[in-house]
């Protein structure tokens, strides 16, 4: 039943521009790849311009749970939403209770007044809906996932960014959803940035030079070798525990262990980031190294012969293939939020498919290993027939016989 409203919900809300294009959570599209893509595109552009930036990270207290059912209710009706409908959502958000279990006791039920219901299918399309006006404060720049919002502007505008700050935090407490200030802070980008200080609430917001924005460690230089050191150090607690607990299994039967439980980490939001210097690189293959010399033991075979045996391509080789999936689901699909970060070369004359990318200018590494950038060559050098597959599971397929028959 929630299904049911939520499609219709979402349908209406779309069609009448009623959810900011800067939030990417819980929507169809969306994801934290286009939201992060997005915001690294604008920063990248800044800091190859030799510009400063400074980004502030908000994040409301226990958004989920503070939701007030009244104000949401009149929010939804302001959106245009009534008659039965309304009533249902009243209906929904009304009597519900909770209890907590530990062992195999149960406390007595206690009344949920406030919040929209977690782990639902409605419940985060409400919160989104509650926090939809939030934009019409907000001057600078800024992209949501949910209940996190980073605000980023020119240092040089760091009046505006203040102003906004202020707008946020005002209407934070009229809407009775406090920001977390001990999980607020600012990132300041850029080697010249003249690191000014933002205050909410009469606290001044914690400085960082690393943080962590949904998943993926960013430091002020905008490079990644931060976020592989975490990434490297995860996989390799994974990977050990998977030793420990197979010391004798067959090589394919691990392999779909280590794709299972180890790969994911070392691939997570990989067209976000990607490998720049020799030693994250061979920091990235040696965690795949160790895991293929497992199932092997003491008498093994050589590293290449051993993915052969174990049904794997080297992590290189996957990082090309998942920035070409992203460029093609970006290109193919019309609302993309990430298909106007790709600059298309529309000269007649080329030969080869339509889709052929325009190279950017570029004056610093950040912004030299962007996605657009670094997936020019890779893509553009792809055959007509891959390009118009009719699907992602189709493209996928025809670029794997692709590449197998061009490393032969």
């Amino acid at each position: 039943m929630e299904s049911i409203i939520y499609d219709q919900l979402i349908k209406f809300l779309n069609e009448h521009q009623l959810i900011p294009i800067e939030q990417h959570g819980f929507l169809p599209g969306k994801s934290i790849q286009s939201n992060l893509l997005c915001c690294l595109s604008d920063w990248t552009k800044e800091n190859d311009g030799g510009n400063s930036l400074d980004v502030l990270y908000l994040d409301f207290s226990k958004a989920f749970d503070r939701v007030p059912k009244r104000r949401l209710l009149h929010k939804i009706k302001h959106l245009g939403i009534s008659g039965k409908l309304y009533n249902w959502i009243d209906a929904y958000l009304t009597d519900r209770t909770f209890r907590v279990k530990v062992e195999n006791s149960l406390s007595k039920p206690v009344k949920v007044l406030s919040g929209v219901p977690q782990g639902s299918v409605l419940g985060p399309l409400l919160f989104i809906a509650y926090t939809a006006d939030l934009k019409i404060s907000i001057e600078s720049p800024f992209a949501m996932y949910a209940d996190d919002i980073k605000l980023y502007n020119n240092s040089c505008k760091n009046i505006i960014l203040k102003k906004d700050l202020l707008a946020i935090y005002n209407w934070s407490k009229d809407w009775l959803l406090p920001l977390n200030c001990e999980k607020c802070y600012v990132l300041h980008i850029g080697k010249k940035n003249p690191k000014c200080k933002y205050y909410l609430g009469g606290n001044e917001l914690t400085k960082t030079e690393c943080c962590r924005d949904l998943g993926i460690f960013i430091n002020q230089e905008l490079t990644w070798s931060d976020h592989i050191a975490h990434t490297v150090k995860k996989a390799n607690s994974v990977l050990f525990l998977l030793g420990k607990a197979f010391s004798r299994i067959h090589p394919v039967a691990f392999s779909k262990l280590y794709k299972t439980f180890v790969r994911p980490i070392l691939e997570f939001g990989n067209s976000i980031w990607t490998p720049v210097l020799q030693r994250d690189i061979h920091l990235l293959e040696s965690v795949q190294r160790k895991a293929t010399r497992r199932p092997f033991g003491r008498v093994r075979p050589q590293y290449h012969e051993r993915l052969s045996l174990m049904q794997l391509t080297t992590l290189s080789d996957r990082r090309i293939r998942g920035d070409l999936i992203t460029t093609f689901q970006a290109l193919t699909n019309p609302i993309s939020p990430i298909r106007q970060l790709y600059m298309m070369n529309l000269d007649p004359r080329l030969r080869g498919h339509k889709f052929k990318l325009q190279k950017q200018k570029f004056y610093t590494t950040p912004r030299q290993v962007f996605l657009t950038n670094r997936v020019f060559n890779s893509w553009n050098m792809l055959p007509i027939e891959v390009i118009q597959s009719q699907s992602l599971q189709v493209f996928k397929k025809r670029y794997d016989h692709y590449r197998a028959q061009t490393t032969q």
